[in-house]
């Protein structure tokens, strides 16, 4: 139980907390509820009327909702999974291997089985075949040997001392794959053709490093360290969304005993004799606890909540020194009946991929860093209703796509987001023709909206930097400014793009262990 007295000049002082978390998006319950299952008394506190962060149902028309955020999963940690039994929680898949059908420029398409390893039986051509064998046999093992470097943003040292253990022939492809681009390492591996073009989108999607620059293979050997149910580099679609896994997320977090506040947003947090003591809330009033676990951006955790004049200088620039040029763009679609083209129908089960030719996609990052919106887009779409059996019905349908690169905007006006969504359409096209005379509802969703509905800021929402430049920012911000007591799993020490929960795991034993280690009894 809390202790509540009254503070002196207003306002209440809550006590009797051993741990406050804020932030409730899925890595912020992430580390609540591993905190509450250690028997911790822990209270999560969210400053939105919304639990689960961008990831949340929205209303597109009366009885048509789609999942704001996500709609796939491809690196949710298992390991959270188990610990928290999420399965119990109510996370399933309506589709846990998901096939991938490509569409091309030149009106080709290829199919990848959602098992990549067994993917090259499928292939007509022999030597293509056994060329992606190799490919996908060699960048899984690496993939499966820097998973845990993915998950914990291991020290600089240990990474070197794991090379250092590792065969002599992985540790040179793990050079290789850590430091070129990804258009050198296709190019090493596969044949020209339909396969690599499709692989050289994968590796730009989502990601600030445009395919043809250093390092930015690793975008692709990051998602493919993930797993689901088992399956390495497999993508699933949860059954009702993404947003499920944030509800059996809740969940997990209630069944831990984790008081969850909504619309409780914090002002400053507490620090004194350089270790975290507790929250000033923005409507006044402190809780008082010796941990603190937070879930938000660097920025506005460091920079606002605590102040520059208790944050070491080079921490600072740390956190700050990025200023994004790219994001990602969520168009959300309701369509009159069903699709009237064989082309979309024979793929409505699968992830639909369109992935422009590789001068169009160097072209598309150039005008998009430049502030341009560009003719071709990287565009990744599910049809919702069709994957998920219990929502999905005759007549009328979802399509939710995410398309890529656009140029970062702090908040555009009504021209640039009509651009913008006119482009998005105009490439969806290219594998569902004539889809605009059948949408009955539109939603555009670009950064500065999600940043609207998180109280957070457009920039929390643009695309990451390259993997190894997340890699150190998360080495960084996993410090949490040696701040004791403090502990952070927001934005900055995430790897990878989408729903992990492996930085809200890592804060959460991170505290565990220091609390256990300073003689704290649950």
């Amino acid at each position: 139980m809390s202790d509540v007295q009254d503070k002196p000049g207003g306002g209440r002082i809550e006590g009797g907390i051993d741990a406050i978390v804020i932030g409730a998006d899925a890595e912020g319950l992430t580390a609540a509820a591993y905190l509450g299952r250690a028997g911790y008394n822990t209270i999560l506190l969210e400053a939105g009327v919304e639990i689960g962060g961008a990831v949340c149902a929205r209303e597109l028309s009366p009885g048509l909702s789609y999942v704001d955020g996500e709609h796939l999963i491809s690196i949710l940690d298992p390991a959270v999974i188990a610990d928290l039994d999420l399965y119990r929680h109510g996370v399933s898949y309506a589709a846990r291997c998901l096939d991938t059908a490509y569409f091309f420029e030149d009106g080709k398409t290829l199919q990848l089985g959602g098992d990549l390893q067994m993917a090259a039986a499928a292939f007509d051509d022999e030597e293509a075949g056994s060329a992606f064998q190799k490919f996908i046999t060699d960048v899984f093992e690496a993939a499966a040997f820097c998973r845990p470097g993915f998950e914990t943003a291991a020290p600089a040292s240990d990474i070197e001392k794991a090379m250092r253990a590792a065969p002599r022939s992985l540790a040179a492809r793990l050079n290789f794959f850590s430091l070129a681009p990804a258009q050198e390492v296709l190019d090493a591996y596969l044949p020209d053709g339909c396969l690599k073009t499709a692989l050289l989108c994968e590796a730009g999607f989502r990601s600030a490093a445009a395919p043809h620059e250093p390092f930015s293979f690793m975008t692709l050997l990051r998602r493919w360290a993930g797993e689901i149910a088992g399956l390495q580099g497999a993508c699933a679609y949860p059954q009702g969304g993404a947003v499920a896994v944030v509800t059996a997320l809740r969940r997990a977090a209630q069944a831990a005993k984790v008081d969850i506040r909504a619309a409780t947003g914090v002002a400053s947090i507490l620090i004194e004799q350089d270790h975290a003591a507790g929250v000033e809330l923005e409507g006044g009033g402190q809780i008082r606890a010796p941990i603190i676990v937070a879930a938000g951006a660097a920025r506005r955790v460091f920079m606002e909540m605590i102040g520059a004049a208790n944050i070491d200088i080079g921490f600072q620039r740390a956190i700050t020194a990025a200023q994004p040029q790219l994001a990602s763009g969520h168009l959300h679609l309701s369509l009159k009946g069903v699709a009237r083209d064989e082309k979309t129908r024979g793929h409505m089960n699968r992830r639909l991929v369109y992935a422009p030719p590789r001068e169009a996609l160097r072209r598309a990052f150039a005008d998009a860093r430049a502030g341009r919106v560009p003719d071709d887009l990287m565009i990744e779409a599910v049809f919702p209703d069709v994957l998920d059996e219990e929502t999905g019905g005759d007549r009328m349908q979802l399509l939710s796509a995410i398309a890529h690169p656009l140029p970062f905007d702090e908040n555009p006006n009504a021209d640039r987001r009509a651009e913008i969504e006119k482009t998005i359409l105009a490439n969806i096209e290219k594998f569902a023709p004539d889809i605009e005379d059948r949408i009955k509802e539109r939603a555009l969703r670009l950064a500065s909206d999600i940043a609207k509905s998180t109280s957070a800021l457009a920039q929390d929402y643009a695309a990451p930097p390259s993997i190894i430049e997340q890699v150190a920012l998360a080495r960084v911000a996993g410090s949490a400014g040696y701040v004791s007591g403090l502990y952070f799993c927001g934005r900055e020490a995430r790897i990878g793009a989408g729903i992990s929960c492996a930085a809200g795991r890592m804060a959460a034993k991170a505290a565990l262990y220091e609390a256990k280690r300073g003689g704290r009894a649950a």
